[in-house]
């Protein structure tokens, strides 16, 4: 099995109704710390060090250190609908050091961040945590709690397109986006019309499903070790129990099964994109 070390969750969603913004955004950021206990722990204890990064409506972005007072602030400011919320945690040794997994460090590191008019466009919601070395979401039993966290925070959405990557892409673009070359603006504006990438996890628009059979007949491709119907219509596929199982034979399932709702083109290996996990193939192939 695979060694895990980082892990990213990403949404993309339209949320035009104030409340409704704010009540999921709340839930991101409430449930997102809630996947780091012990890093939370270590945070009230002094042990680590936490940052918010604000991005009030029409302000400039400013960061401040963490503290309970304004944890609770930030979260009621959420009805007044900010650009940008991220609160940032580290273990390690320098705060001022982005995080990246492939440092020789041992400490952990956690990113929430609700971002709002993502790519320009009115309503348009991206929701990410980050995750490098916390060990709640890299074992076994860090499907059942990211399911269960998207569930929770984005099951009644009718969402654009969600992932759960563990290949260390932390851009805009998803790794298949990357690799046919394809804008991620183009690609969030056509989420109905192709699925924007797969990964360990992938949350596939209602609409989608139903080009690819339904339900059903992902229950047969044997792609996905769970499968569940949200709230919303939409549907999370989840291809293995763990993080760690999650192989290239386990990668090339899921594009397989997914495949009729890929974006067709010939994807290839960019500089700089090396560990990206995508099938090097068309996905017209399978349509």
């Amino acid at each position: 099995m695979r060694q895990v070390s980082y892990l990213r969750v990403e949404v993309n969603c339209s949320i035009p109704d104030d409340a409704k913004f704010a009540e999921v955004a709340r839930r991101w950021m409430e449930h997102g710390l809630a996947l780091f206990p012990s890093l939370f722990a270590e945070l009230q204890s002094g042990e680590a060090h936490g940052m918010f990064i604000d991005q009030p409506r029409g302000g400039r972005m400013v960061s401040r250190k963490f503290s309970l007072s304004g944890w609770e602030k930030r979260l009621g400011a959420l009805k007044g609908r900010p650009e940008g919320l991220t609160l940032a945690i580290s273990n390690g040794p320098d705060e001022t050091t982005m995080p990246d997994e492939s440092s020789p460090d041992t400490h952990q590191d956690a990113e929430i961040t609700v971002i709002d008019g993502h790519i320009g466009m009115p309503g348009q919601v991206r929701l990410v945590v980050h995750a490098i070395r916390t060990p709640e979401l890299m074992g076994s039993d860090g499907g059942e709690c990211v399911r269960s966290f998207l569930e929770d925070c984005v099951g009644d959405v009718s969402i654009d397109y969600g992932d759960v990557r563990l290949d260390g892409n932390r851009g805009h673009a998803t790794s298949l986006d990357s690799a046919l070359r394809r804008d991620f603006i183009a690609s969030i504006q056509q989420s109905k019309e192709f699925l924007r990438g797969y990964g360990w996890i992938t949350v596939c628009p209602s609409e989608l499903v139903e080009r690819v059979g339904g339900t059903a007949s992902l229950e047969a491709s044997k792609a996905f070790a769970d499968i569940r119907v949200q709230r919303s219509g939409d549907v999370l596929l989840q291809a293995t129990d763990s993080p760690e199982e999650f192989d290239q034979d386990a990668l090339r399932r899921v594009w397989s099964a997914l495949g009729p709702v890929l974006h067709p083109g010939g994807p290839q290996r960019r500089p700089g994109h090396e560990d990206d996990e995508v099938i090097l193939e068309d996905a017209a192939s399978l349509q």
